[in-house]
């Protein structure tokens, strides 16, 4: 996880941005920008349940990242965490998650500002980049909704309305390229803490899924001359 030092200002925490090599640069239209995005929620209920970390990376569109990305634990009560169904309590708290989010200092204003304000930093245009991720239709469903009126659904309109799923792409693997091994996204978040002692990350989830896409771009597509 990106580290953050948190800043004091007019009452609220500043989340500095992590460093680039290419500080003065933005992508536009022609760099077919994607915008990656997981969430950790407290469940699937979009009505009910809330986002607990945000993590975002940003790549052209031939998958090189801008960055290292960003991944904050938003702030949540207790009762909200204790509230979760017993595979979130028991995945978040193997990985470390559920003592993040009850210590973490971000309200969940402030990461869904900080998140907006880095994928704007990178792509100031709307509607230019579209998100990205596995079976990330849910994760769009929570910035949409935003149920509870806490800032995530204007990060869901500056993106356009189009979906790259990465799972997508698996499924056709499976259907039309029977004989190529698929690449699979690394282990759960919870088998990979429980067999292997793996502590993972919503970024680790993310860099995954890049390097899946990677994988069918090179073994699925040829390159046009």
């Amino acid at each position: 996880m990106v580290s953050f030092e948190p800043l004091f200002a007019s009452g609220h925490h500043e989340i500095k941005m992590p460093s680039s090599r290419n500080k003065n640069t933005t992508l536009t239209a022609d760099d077919k920008p994607l915008v990656w995005v997981d969430l950790e929620m407290s469940g699937l209920d979009i009505n009910q349940d809330c986002i607990i970390e945000a993590a975002v990376i940003i790549t052209d569109g031939n998958l090189n990242a801008v960055d290292n990305g960003i991944s904050i634990p938003v702030q949540r009560s207790k009762a909200v965490m204790d509230n979760m169904n017993e595979w979130c309590i028991s995945t978040h708290g193997l990985s470390g998650l559920t003592k993040q989010v009850l210590s973490s200092p971000y309200s969940p204003q402030e990461v869904s500002g900080v998140c907006y304000e880095y994928i704007k930093r990178w792509i100031p245009d709307p509607r230019v980049a579209v998100i990205a991720g596995n079976t990330v239709h849910m994760d769009l469903r929570f910035l949409e909704m935003d149920a509870h009126k806490e800032g995530w659904s204007q990060i869901a309109s500056h993106l356009g309305y189009r979906v790259v799923d990465v799972s997508s792409f698996k499924e056709i693997a499976r259907r039309w390229y029977p004989n190529l091994p698929l690449k699979s996204k690394q282990a759960s978040t919870h088998r990979a803490i429980a067999d292997y002692g793996i502590i993972y990350s919503a970024l680790d989830d993310i860099r995954a899924s890049i390097d899946e896409l990677k994988y069918y771009k090179q073994s699925m597509f040829k390159p046009t001359k």
